[in-house]
């Protein structure tokens, strides 16, 4: 058994049990420290060979990125872990008699290292039920991106605008401290939920005919949903299952308001989030090439009066 003291007190602090039959074959067949010290390297080498092939295996038998790279990333801290709990049940005899020294080593280094701790908390957050995993796609702190990878004290992101117009990658990686994730507003997109709503306007001009307007966009957002309706179904269910969360209308629906200058037509719809600017480009190329269409629809645009003076006549002109 390991125990590991509270500095200046008799009480315990951590115990580690190990089975009686264990303790005795250690006892038996590893008496001194260099045997001990042996037999740690040697299973420490065939676990990371056990987990090298099991890293293979996935590698090799699983087509699903993000999955696969969960599953590595698992195995990785498996390994870790095994080896630490070898370490402990060789040396536990060893590691008791500096109990003391090891929990006043600890405190100090929780003292000195409290924002690398505040990110381990905040690893163990995002790989609970968080809704954070590697594919998501999430802005923390400014930052927006899609995971890739998520380790114990950062999470790395492959950057999402900034450098580009659009919501698409710019090719940057970007790390962010869990911590981080434990202070920060924390917007996420993760495959549980991979929808957003988008919206497009278009303004007609007031003699325009803006209830066929509206008939063109929302027969370009049908189209549109017709073609992720299994997806927003799915996506959706995922939702209801996990949250208090009801879905409410997921169909396409066109608002009409006035502006300035005409009849404000705003189309709203459901989209993925990793397809927003294709399907912004798909759905207003099916609208302005119905607009063409309709001579009865014509897209407004601001409109200037200029008043020029010539030779004492004043002449107006709109441009």
């Amino acid at each position: 058994m390991l125990q590991i003291p509270f500095p200046g007190t008799d009480s315990t602090a951590i115990q580690v049990r190990l089975p009686s039959g264990w303790e005795q074959w250690r006892d038996a067949h590893l008496a001194d420290v260099g045997t001990k010290l042996a037999a740690f390297v040697v299973l420490a080498v065939l676990l990371y060979l056990v987990a090298r092939v099991a890293r293979r295996q996935v590698s090799a038998g699983i087509e699903d990125v993000n999955r696969r790279h969960t599953l590595r990333k698992w195995i990785k801290g498996g390994y870790a872990v095994l080896v630490v709990l070898t370490g402990i049940a060789l040396f536990a005899d060893w590691l008791a008699g500096l109990g003391t020294l090891l929990a006043v080593i600890v405190a100090g280094v929780a003292v000195a290292l409290q924002d690398v701790l505040k990110s381990v908390v905040g690893w163990l957050y995002i790989s609970g039920r968080s809704g954070i995993q590697v594919g998501s796609r999430v802005e923390v702190g400014g930052v927006t991106g899609d995971v890739i990878d998520i380790g114990v004290l950062k999470t790395t992101l492959l950057e999402v605008g900034n450098l580009v117009m659009a919501p698409q990658a710019s090719g940057r990686v970007v790390t962010v401290p869990n911590s981080a994730m434990l202070t920060a507003n924390v917007f996420s997109n993760s495959p549980t939920n991979p929808l957003v709503w988008q919206e497009i306007r278009f303004t007609v001009t007031f003699g325009s005919d803006w209830e066929r307007a509206e008939a063109i966009l929302r027969e370009a957002g049908e189209e549109h949903h017709a073609q992720i309706s299994d997806e927003v179904d799915h996506g959706y269910l995922r939702m209801e299952r996990r949250y208090a969360f009801r879905a409410g209308r997921v169909t396409p629906i066109v608002y009409v308001s006035t502006a300035a200058h005409g009849v404000e037509l705003t189309l709203r719809f459901l989209t993925l989030v990793r397809r927003r600017r294709g399907s912004v480009d798909s759905v207003t190329r099916k609208v302005l090439r119905g607009f063409a269409a309709e001579p009865g629809v014509r897209i407004a645009y601001p409109a200037y009066r200029i008043l020029r003076d010539v030779e004492g006549e004043r002449r107006e002109e709109l441009e």
